[in-house]
């Protein structure tokens, strides 16, 4: 099975609405970082494709590291100028949908969305997300880069808390394939974020929650808790109720998973 993304041939056909280039890098510091350098020159959905990052980078300035040439490397630009700021977690929750659908069909049961960047298998990491935006007039965003980095092929990671595809269907995927299924996932969602059906998008996102039923420990910057996930409200703060029924609502440095 071929499983390199090739840079004579790296126009990667797809049914999404965006008309698009993609860009192949054997090595770079960071896609985002790449992305950042074509904004307002380069058209919505060009896709910033990496085997390797040396400078990866992943939320709250953690690093992102990966196996060269085993796993989904990649940045893309969106134009969303009439998003507000206070509407960017739409950004997350589209992409995170289309990550969630390009693999579902491969993985048994035990997939999930773990609030607010990741992919989640078994209780163990897959996928992460991140989201860099540029403000324009009236507080509207002028430009987004969304980054991904995906595990596929990697078998051995430094780190317990993660996985990836192969290690539990016990067979090499094609990458470039499953990129253009969340490309074209990503361009249906974002499509439907823009003829405002955000409310359908928000209701299949929490329904995909990683720990969503039950209740689970949680630890916050001064206490420990035990709660329920209700919801992700609009400005992307989790939702959470304890037993006597309080509710609180948390942004993503807030609250840790336990």
């Amino acid at each position: 099975m071929h499983d390199l993304f090739d840079p004579l041939n790296d126009a990667i056909q797809t049914d999404s609405p965006f008309d698009r280039a993609s860009f192949y890098y054997k090595s770079c510091a960071s896609t985002n970082d790449l992305a950042q350098t074509y904004l307002l020159h380069a058209a919505e959905g060009t896709v910033f494709i990496a085997d390797h990052q040396y400078k990866g980078r992943g939320q709250r300035g953690s690093k992102w590291i990966s196996e060269s040439g085993k796993n989904i490397l990649f940045s893309f630009i969106l134009y969303p100028e009439w998003l507000t700021i206070d509407g960017v977690f739409a950004l997350n929750v589209i992409t995170s949908l289309a990550m969630y659908d390009a693999l579902v069909d491969h993985l048994a049961k035990g997939m999930a969305i773990k609030w607010p960047n990741d992919l989640y298998y078994l209780d163990k990491k897959l996928g992460g997300i991140l989201i860099e935006t540029h403000i324009g007039e009236g507080y509207k965003i002028k430009a987004a880069v969304i980054g991904i980095g995906l595990n596929v092929n990697q078998l051995y990671f430094d780190s317990a808390n993660c996985t990836s595809l192969a290690i539990h269907t016990k067979k090499p995927f094609d990458r470039a394939l499953l990129l253009a299924h969340i490309m074209d996932a990503l361009g249906s969602y974002y499509a439907q974020l823009q003829n405002g059906m955000d409310h359908l998008l928000w209701e299949k996102y929490v329904n995909r929650l990683y720990r969503k039923t039950g209740f689970y420990p949680f630890a916050t910057a001064n206490r420990w808790l035990e709660g329920r996930i209700l919801s992700v409200n609009r400005a992307g703060e989790l939702v959470v109720a304890e037993r006597n029924g309080t509710q609180y609502c948390y942004k993503s440095k807030e609250i840790v998973f336990i």
